[in-house]
């Protein structure tokens, strides 16, 4: 090329190419479970098996009884150590452009809170984690952690959740 680059400018439709495939089908690609630490302790996830459900009671002592499980944290816990919804904005912040509903009131934007303590809102929530020493350790008092709940009612169809009194995730 006229000596002044070899650098060609790609065009949309041009194919990129993989640089990463060759390390990683070949058993040398380093991912993060990979990685292990001096002093690393790991998490096992308790998930929600409901869509929508009030959390009745969430009984960790099994868990804390397994040998190596360093501890078992719940939305509770999490409210009474203070922490509060994670900051997050939903919805960009243009100078130019206002964001509101239609009827000029100030959008919802639910909290994100980091386990739930009063229900579930989606089947696989986290609902509780547990900290163990090794990562089997961890799942091993997982296994023992028991929850009750109380279903409620839930809808998967966009068009069922605008009908008159369709169950509501949010009361808000």
């Amino acid at each position: 090329m006229d000596g002044a680059s070899d650098f060609v400018t790609p065009r949309i439709g041009d194919p990129d190419p993989r640089e990463e495939d060759l390390r990683l089908l070949t058993g040398r690609g380093v991912f993060s479970d990979d990685v292990g630490l001096d002093g690393q302790v790991y998490a096992a996830i308790v998930r929600s098996p409901h869509a929508h459900a009030e959390i009745k009671a969430i009984e960790t002592v099994g868990a804390l009884e397994v040998p190596g499980v360093l501890a078992v944290l719940t939305g509770a816990d999490a409210l009474a150590d203070g922490l509060k919804p994670i900051p997050r904005n939903v919805m960009p912040s243009l100078p130019d452009i206002a964001i509101a509903n239609r009827d000029g009131s100030d959008y919802f934007a639910s909290p994100q809170h980091v386990l739930p303590a009063d229900k579930t809102r989606f089947v696989g929530e986290a609902l509780v984690m547990v900290i163990g020493e090794t990562e089997a350790v961890a799942k091993d008092g997982a296994e023992q952690v028991r929850s009750e709940f109380a279903p409620l009612s839930s809808v998967t169809a966009t068009v069922a959740a605008l009908q008159p009194g369709a169950p509501v995730v949010w009361k808000d």
